[in-house]
């Protein structure tokens, strides 16, 4: 029986959250799913991806996409995986299985059902880039906002989205660039009995209605599962073993980002540099609102 998984997607880096509500079919091929996440999210498609989850990977660095499923990746509902888009800004999605569906009559797939705010401008410098980028267009001048107006990419709105012009995009893939078959039309090759798709169904139930495993109300909460990032190709450990391991790990960088605060602390009353000018120089080591934590804390 052909099925449809409905996931959310979030940008946990991101604040206010930027997100989207998709379905597309169980059978749709992980480089179909990458098309559908850069159309739905609003990116260009012009930088490296890769999905992590269950301790593999797909993309770039590992398996290849269009040979494994949605379904084989995330197989039932509460799965989770992580998504990289653009390995110099590292945008960081969390990908989460909210309801497993029949499809509904007369209803187009890939979809977008829901969603808030616009994903960051392409090449803006990741998260802390994007807080330097929306200063510059409240702003309207200062160095960045020229940069943005250099790109044309001064005029834009954070807070923008539009599901039915996502949508649009999703049943003509030649109107952002894929020529068709887009990547989430093609057949699901050595993999299953049934063809995907790419086309409205013509029979099912309505979309929020019956459906396979547990179900969730994801409004109310934000994805529990987190990205997994395949650190090794050896078989798994025990789970006493791995939470020993993240223990040991969560204690030692507490312990450093301790020590970072207070060199941070004594940089500052040194040279009087700003938060914005520490958190740059610390960048990846320690976020923007832990350097301001950090700073005021006097112990």
């Amino acid at each position: 029986m052909e099925t449809v998984h409905q996931l959310r997607v979030s940008m946990p880096d991101i604040e206010p959250v930027v997100w989207r509500r998709i379905h597309l079919y169980s059978q749709t091929p992980l480089s179909g799913l990458h098309a559908v996440i850069q159309v739905a999210m609003g990116w260009d498609d012009v930088h490296l991806y890769e999905f992590s989850a269950q301790w593999e990977t797909y993309g770039h660095s590992g398996r290849e996409p269009s040979a494994h499923t949605v379904a084989q990746m995330l197989p039932e509902v509460g799965s989770g995986a992580g998504y990289v888009y653009d390995f110099g800004d590292h945008w960081i999605h969390h990908i989460t299985v909210e309801k497993i569906h029949r499809p509904a009559a007369n209803t187009h797939y890939p979809r977008c059902s829901a969603g808030r705010r616009a994903c960051p401008p392409e090449d803006c410098g990741g998260p802390l880039g994007y807080e330097r980028t929306l200063r510059a267009v409240r702003a309207r001048k200062g160095p960045r906002y020229r940069e943005l107006r250099e790109w044309g990419r001064h005029n834009y709105n954070p807070a923008a989205f539009d599901r039915d012009e996502i949508n649009r995009a999703l049943a003509d893939p030649t109107s952002v660039g894929y020529p068709e078959p887009a990547p989430w039309q093609r057949e699901v090759l050595d993999l299953s009995s049934h063809r995907y798709p790419g086309t409205p169904a013509t029979a099912g139930q309505p979309v929020d209605h019956p459906q396979i495993g547990r179900e969730e109300d994801s409004e109310k909460s934000e994805p529990a599962a987190e990205a997994v990032k395949a650190l090794t190709t050896e078989p798994p450990p025990t789970i006493p073993d791995a939470v020993d391991f993240v223990l040991d790990a969560l204690d030692k960088v507490d312990k450093a980002r301790a020590l970072l605060g207070v060199a941070l602390r004594a940089e500052q009353a040194k040279t009087g540099a700003s938060a914005n000018e520490l958190a740059e120089r610390v960048r990846g080591a320690m976020s923007r609102p832990l350097v301001l934590k950090a700073l005021r804390c006097t112990d």
